[in-house]
C-alpha cells in the first residue's frame, strides 16, 4: 500500500529555505497580529506584487485560496496558494484557473459566467461594447465545448488547455506572470546572490529548479561570467624585429671605398 503524501510537506518541497523565509515575513507582515491576511491586504498584494487588477477575478482568487471559508487567509492557505502562483505545474494552474472561472461552484463555465468575466476585461481595457463580448463569448464556446452541452465542463478546459497553453487565462488574469513572479521574488534573489559564490554556483545543481525562478537566470549569467573569466586569452607573442648585424669587414670596406673617393 503506497503511503498517502502530505500536501503540506509537497507545498515546502518546492521553495528553497530562503524562498519559505522571505515567505513567511511576507504573510506575518500583511497579517500583522491578527497572523490572517484579510481580504483587503490580499487584494493590495495580488495588485501591487502579482498585477491581477480585476476586482472580480481577485475576489475569486481569495475564495479559491480561503479553504476553510472563513474570509481570512491563514498561514498554511498562504503558502499552498503561493506555491501555485508562483511555482505551480500547468495540472496545477489548470486546476487552479478551472475554479477561479467557475463563479458559481458547479463544476462548470456556464455562458453567463464568460459573458461576465469578458464583460468585466474587455469593457473595462478595451472598451468593447456588449455585443462583441457576446460574439466573443461564442467563439470561446465553440472552441471549448467538446460535448455540445452549451458549457464548459472541466473535461473541456483540461482538453482545451493541454492543446493550447496560452487560454490557460482565456477569461482574465488571476495567475502571477513571469516578470511579477521575478519581482515578488527578487528580494530572496538578492539574499542568494551574497550568500552563493560563482565556485559554489558551478558545484550546485540549481539549474534544474522551476523554470521561473529568478535565480537560475542570474546564476547562469554569474556562472558564465565566471567560468569565461577563468579562461584568459592566449597572446601570441611579436616577434622581434631581426636586425642584421653588418660584419666588422664590410665595415672597413666602406671605410677605405670613402675615402679613395675622397
Amino acid at each position: 500500500m503506497s503511503k498517502k503524501s502530505n500536501p503540506n510537506e509537497e507545498n515546502k518541497n518546492c521553495f528553497t529555505k530562503n524562498e519559505i523565509d522571505f515567505l513567511n515575513k511576507n504573510f506575518y507582515q500583511l497579517a500583522g497580529t491578527n497572523e490572517k491576511i484579510d481580504r483587503t491586504r490580499f487584494r493590495d498584494l495580488l495588485t501591487d506584487d502579482f498585477e491581477i487588477d480585476d476586482s472580480l477575478l481577485m475576489d475569486r482568487v481569495f475564495r479559491c485560496l480561503d479553504l476553510d471559508s472563513d474570509n481570512y487567509i491563514n498561514h498554511d492557505e498562504f503558502m499552498k496558494g503561493m506555491s501555485i502562483l508562483l511555482k505551480g505545474s500547468i495540472e496545477e494552474k489548470m486546476r487552479f484557473c478551472f475554479r477561479v472561472y467557475d463563479l458559481n461552484g458547479d463544476n462548470y463555465i456556464s455562458k453567463e459566467e464568460m459573458y461576465q468575466m469578458l464583460k468585466n476585461t474587455l469593457i473595462r481595457v478595451v472598451e468593447e461594447d456588449e455585443d462583441g463580448v457576446k460574439e466573443l463569448v461564442e467563439i470561446i464556446l465553440k472552441k471549448m465545448d467538446f460535448d455540445h452541452d452549451g458549457r464548459v465542463s472541466e473535461t473541456d478546459w483540461y482538453t482545451t488547455i493541454e492543446k493550447d497553453n496560452l487560454l490557460l487565462e482565456a477569461f482574465g488574469q488571476c495567475m502571477a506572470n513571469e516578470k511579477a513572479i521575478e519581482k515578488y521574488l527578487l528580494p530572496v534573489f538578492d539574499e542568494c546572490e551574497t550568500e552563493e559564490s560563482p565556485k559554489k554556483l558551478l558545484n550546485f545543481p540549481h539549474f534544474n529548479l522551476n523554470q521561473f525562478d529568478p535565480r537560475n537566470k542570474r546564476r547562469k549569467e554569474i556562472c558564465e561570467i565566471y567560468t569565461k573569466g577563468l579562461t584568459v586569452p592566449v597572446v601570441k607573442p611579436r616577434k622581434p624585429e631581426v636586425v642584421e648585424k653588418e660584419s666588422e669587414e664590410e665595415t672597413k670596406e666602406e671605410e677605405e671605398a670613402v675615402e679613395n673617393s675622397g
